[in-house]
């Protein structure tokens, strides 16, 4: 006998059977047991991928999933405000939850240290993005005048967007994910629309979980929380890639250049004017494997941060140094 939950999350659920690898950012899986997952960055080990257990069923849960009552493992009230729990305690989180897991994780390249390693055997599903969006705004049109509102907006066809968060899976809050899955360059325009935006309407800017949001902004009567997608894998520009750590805990001033792929996560910059101390070092990549950074940095910033510095090699650019950056404390703007 099927209940609410089986009908609305079956509704949305798409095989496992049918997932195309690479596996894209920021997509939800629905784990065997009932957790649900989602997927971080683009560069993964063949049959699995990293992600985190955000939500999962639990018998004293505070969160209703339809009729179901489920906790997640990412956040936590802190003097009655709500706040992102620090990384490392979110991946000891996975553990409790699904201790099984442990067993599972092997070595972990340096960018995947604030993640966890999912088999895709464990699943039973995943929720596509697009196709969720679409089944929404068939079905609450409250969505599908805000979504038209902000295309209009931002000039962008609606019915090439998508949507993440708990609305992928079809629990309708009181925002929008939105994904737009484009090339880097249109991508990159519309970023700089929501800013031009963001710019003249002042009002319309984000402060929650203890951050003002460089993307996000309140319009069409919600919130709108904007992610961005690489339409095809051979624009992503760390998509299969080898890492090691050359030494930790790097302090350098730079000035950020090119922010074309600033919007992703990961999100890449080049890096100008790079000091270390008196020293002056080649202009390098910056890596920042971090969710809640997408677009956070613009070019012609100039920042202090503390990183790693690594060799990294792709199949595009060979070997090359860069920096990488996995924690919010890590980059100060100057």
């Amino acid at each position: 006998m099927t209940d609410q939950f089986d009908r609305v999350v079956g509704k949305y659920l798409v095989p496992i059977s049918e997932v195309r690898e690479p596996v894209m950012d920021s997509v939800y899986f629905f784990r065997k047991g009932g957790s649900f997952v989602f997927a971080e960055g683009y560069c993964h080990p063949p049959g699995a991928f990293w992600g985190m257990i955000i939500k999962y069923p639990h018998p004293q849960g505070h969160i209703d999933v339809f009729g179901r009552p489920y906790s997640w493992t990412h956040r936590e009230y802190v003097g009655g405000e709500l706040a992102i729990i620090p990384y490392d305690r979110q991946v000891e989180n996975q553990f409790v939850v699904a201790p099984e897991l442990r067993a599972l994780q092997g070595a972990k390249p340096p960018y995947a240290k604030n993640f966890v390693k999912f088999p895709l055997s464990g699943f039973e599903g995943y929720f596509d993005s697009v196709r969720s969006m679409q089944l929404l705004r068939r079905e609450y049109e409250w969505v599908e005048k805000a979504v038209r509102e902000t295309c209009a907006l931002l000039e962008v066809d609606p019915d090439r967007t998508g949507v993440t968060g708990s609305m992928s899976y079809g629990r309708v809050e009181d925002d929008i994910d939105i994904v737009f899955i484009n090339d880097p360059k249109e991508n990159d325009r519309i970023a700089r629309k929501i800013r031009s935006f963001l710019r003249e309407h002042p009002e319309a800017q984000v402060r929650e979980l203890g951050k003002v949001w460089a993307l996000r902004f309140y319009y069409a009567g919600t919130l709108i929380c904007p992610f961005f997608r690489y339409a095809s894998p051979a624009d992503v520009p760390i998509l299969s890639c080898e890492m090691s750590v050359v030494e930790k805990g790097v302090e350098v001033e730079a000035t950020i250049g090119d922010d074309r792929h600033g919007y992703y996560l990961p999100a890449i910059l080049e890096l100008n004017g790079v000091k270390r101390g008196a020293r002056k070092l080649e202009d390098m990549e910056l890596i920042v494997y971090h969710g809640a950074m997408r677009g956070d940095l613009m070019s012609g910033e100039k920042i202090r941060l503390k990183a790693d510095l690594v060799e990294l090699s792709t199949p595009q650019r060979g070997k090359r140094r860069a920096l990488l950056i996995t924690d919010l404390a890590e980059v100060v703007k100057l």
